[in-house]
């Protein structure tokens, strides 16, 4: 199971999903953080470094905290939430490349699907069944369409509030 997680300012509120899916895409785990609004002093003593210290220390390594599948692999679309733990990657579209996967870098990785490449960014190396799992789910789906689920459902949860 591959895991997608996400943390948002929305309506300066902030807050985080993470979405584990199976091999075809179809949620297995869902859990999201409650909005947090930080205070003007908070905003004063944190400076550029809150959402950062929002984004990582509050609300991404709970999540992960608290998942129950503990997916093998974790994407994500802020490159910064990588320092979250060593199994969480960000990914990006890149130019097409050959299809399969090849090794950029150490905890750098292209995987190209037929039509799609993703580049994926990581502190640490993943296992080559990992690696062999994300591509299987990049011939099923585009692997940054469940960001846009994650957007949504995040959307609506601060709507809630």
């Amino acid at each position: 199971m591959i895991g997608y997680l996400s943390v948002k300012n929305i309506g300066n509120k902030f807050t985080g999903g993470l979405l584990v899916v199976d091999q075809n895409g179809i949620p297995q785990e869902f859990k999201y953080s409650e909005p947090v609004t930080p205070t003007k002093l908070q905003r004063i003593i944190y400076g550029k470094a809150l959402e950062k210290y929002l984004s990582i220390e509050v609300i991404a390594k709970t999540l992960l905290s608290k998942s129950e599948t503990r997916p093998a692999v974790v994407l994500t679309d802020d490159v910064n939430i990588v320092e979250a733990a060593d199994n969480v990657f960000h990914i990006s579209k890149t130019a097409s490349e050959k299809e399969g996967i090849k090794r950029v870098d150490e905890g750098e990785y292209v995987i190209a699907s037929p039509g799609s490449s993703y580049r994926l960014m990581g502190n640490s190396d993943l296992s080559e069944d990992v690696l062999n799992d994300i591509l299987s789910l990049s011939e099923s789906i585009d692997l940054l369409e469940p960001f846009q689920r994650l957007q949504k459902a995040l959307e609506y949860v601060c709507s809630e509030q």
